[in-house]
């Protein structure tokens, strides 16, 4: 087991998901590490349009966080063969892990 385990660590941590969002992209791995960055729309570094910047940067990570946990429970089942949202139905399905519905 513990060499599944290893194998699911070694594929989400290798896993890189880019999620764009008006200008913005963001490179996070599937275990939720944050790899790059990017501002693609020079306009947006302007100081008259910082709140707009701000907030396309917050909604691609926020993709980018619902993109690596679907991956994330995909690569679970495939290499572990488990389903994550059981386990979330066994801590009652109120509140169990984010993103596990």
């Amino acid at each position: 087991m513990y060499k599944k385990y290893k194998d699911l660590q070694d594929k989400l941590s290798n896993t890189l998901i880019r999620a764009k969002e008006n200008g913005v992209v963001i490179d996070i791995t599937a275990d939720m590490k944050v790899k790059d960055v990017k501002i693609e729309d020079d306009s947006l570094l302007s100081v008259d349009r910082k709140s707009e910047l701000e907030e396309n940067i917050k909604k691609a990570f926020v993709k980018g966080q619902q993109k690596a946990t679907e991956v994330a429970m995909q690569k679970t089942k495939e290499i572990l063969w488990f389903d994550p949202n059981q386990l979330a139905g066994m801590l009652g399905g109120q509140g169990g892990f984010p993103g596990l519905k």
